[in-house]
């Protein structure tokens, strides 16, 4: 769920061996987009808005340990914010992301070292009256304060539950930040790939790429925009080029069944779009036989940039 986007997407290693965290949704593709709330201004108080600072001030003053500081962090952001014009509570939203994620990782690190941690209980195998008084406890604090507790591969750990976004600042952002975060939230809660391997269908990877193509184009002005970018190139690149664990091309050197329905999907529902007119001759390389194209096309898309 680390939920990202957006969209490195790809595992991060946090701690060692197998503990590994889905990125979260805004710093997944930079890496783990979801830094989008990636700014300095944590550290520099020096805006010519007192409230920024006040708000910077605060924010330093919470430490990375206690999950209830996202909604200490929440609640200052409505108390300073509130009837603000929408483009100043943007901006006041990337400081509170940028803490968010910090406080995430750092709580996953804390999660990962606890003595009692049962990932069987944990992941709700245990019904709830019946769990130890503390680990219910830790469960409660986790989630009335924005986390969750998810599994991979076996292996619990912590994530945040954006629906903890929608609560306290949807009211307060821009029309297109919500939109913005509504999008990533929507991933956040489906992410698309798990242990390297893509677990959305075709279409739905390809209706992604659309979505962050589209509001791209229609967001330039965006504060955002640089990761709302990051997004739709990660996206085009899983398109093109699969991951580790779900290949373009089969074991028998033959474009596979995923790709050549998500080609074809792209192709008859979004034919002007940017993305098919650039899967199209690589597709068609690919159908071909001409892998050697494939891969030369594919070289020269890394080096104009249009893949993440």
């Amino acid at each position: 769920m680390k939920n990202c986007v957006l969209l490195c997407m790809c595992l991060t290693v946090l701690c060692a061996c197998s503990h590994k965290k889905q990125p979260s949704a805004e710093t997944k593709h930079v890496v783990k987009a979801n830094k989008s709330a990636k700014t300095s201004t944590i550290n520099k108080p020096q805006y010519t808005n007192p409230l920024f600072n006040q708000y910077v001030v605060f924010i330093k003053s919470l430490n990375f340990t206690d999950p209830e500081n996202a909604t200490k962090a929440a609640k200052k952001y409505a108390d300073l914010f509130n009837g603000q014009a929408p483009a100043t509570c943007d901006t006041a939203f990337l400081m509170f992301s940028a803490y968010y994620d910090k406080l995430d990782n750092s709580l996953d690190n804390i999660h990962y070292d606890r003595a009692d941690r049962s990932d069987t209980i944990l992941v709700g195998k245990v019904k709830p009256g019946k769990l130890p008084a503390k680990v219910a406890k830790y469960l409660t604090q986790l989630n009335d304060n924005g986390f969750t507790i998810i599994m991979e591969e076996g292996d619990t750990y912590v994530g945040q539950d954006r629906d903890f976004i929608s609560k306290w600042f949807y009211d307060y952002v821009s029309p297109v930040m919500k939109v913005y975060l509504e999008q990533l939230n929507k991933e956040n809660k489906a992410v698309y790939m798990e242990d390297a391997s893509i677990i959305i269908s075709a279409k739905q990877l390809v209706d992604r790429e659309i979505w962050w193509e589209r509001f791209v184009e229609e967001n330039l002005g965006f504060i955002s925009i640089a990761d709302a970018a990051i997004n739709q190139k990660s996206y085009l690149q899983v398109l093109l080029q699969g991951t580790d664990n779900t290949w373009v091309m089969d074991d028998q050197n033959r474009l596979s069944d995923y790709f050549k329905e998500a080609y074809n999907y792209l192709s008859d529902k979004y034919p002007s779009s940017a993305a098919a007119k650039l899967v199209a001759p690589y597709y068609t390389f690919l159908k071909e036989g001409h892998r050697y194209r494939a891969d030369s096309l594919m070289n020269v898309y890394k080096k104009e940039g249009v893949t993440g």
